[in-house]
């Protein structure tokens, strides 16, 4: 990503680690937050002939992407995931850095579940975890998807663990407690970085 004035913070965490939440309370305290995952989302049906080409008809519900069926083939085979992130990542990196280069903030934060899977971290100037132990993740992700579990503990199994990326950042948030400890840390966070 070209240099830009702004000082870029990625906050990562693995799925159902309430980095959302975490980041809906940057924004609630007026900072610009930019979401991969919404950012992928967007691109992922913009390249629906690439898909098509792919994995042909079965992704496809109604001639739309359907998101479910693409992550059911990727999130069971690494070869997939694979060519999915190759596809998926480096439009997202440019499109931060288009975002980067139209900002005039001082700060700008991202969210990036897989920052360290797509080794995007060296993009950024300071790394935050949010992390809570696996038996309160899986909790919130059979209370956030029921009936979905098996497919979230997959696609949480095929990131790289809480313990190893807590070794990679700048700053841990732990995110075993309530909204209002986390909206805590939020804050914390925005009156730490002069001092970054």
């Amino acid at each position: 990503m070209p240099p830009s004035k702004a000082l870029k913070i990625a906050i990562t965490g693995n799925i159902g680690s309430g980095k959302s939440s975490f980041c809906n309370f940057l924004k609630q305290f007026g900072h610009q937050v930019l979401s991969a995952d919404e950012i992928a989302s967007e691109i992922l049906l913009n390249l629906a002939e690439l898909w098509h080409k792919r994995w042909g008809d079965k992704v496809f519900h109604d001639g739309i992407v359907d998101k479910e069926a693409i992550a059911d083939i990727v999130f069971q085979d690494p070869r997939e995931l694979d060519y999915l992130n190759s596809e998926i990542h480096p439009r997202v990196m440019q499109r931060f850095a288009e975002e980067s280069d139209k900002s005039d903030e001082d700060m700008l934060f991202f969210e990036i579940p897989l920052l360290f899977e797509a080794k995007l971290e060296s993009h950024f100037d300071y790394l935050v975890l949010v992390t809570a132990p696996r038996e309160i993740v899986l909790k919130r992700l059979q209370q956030r998807n029921p009936g979905q579990l098996e497919n979230l503990r997959l696609r949480l199994d095929s990131q790289i663990p809480d313990a190893e990326k807590a070794a990679r950042v700048d700053l841990v948030i732990d995110n075993s407690q309530d909204l209002m400890h986390l909206k805590a840390e939020a804050q914390k966070l925005i009156e730490s970085i002069p001092d970054i």
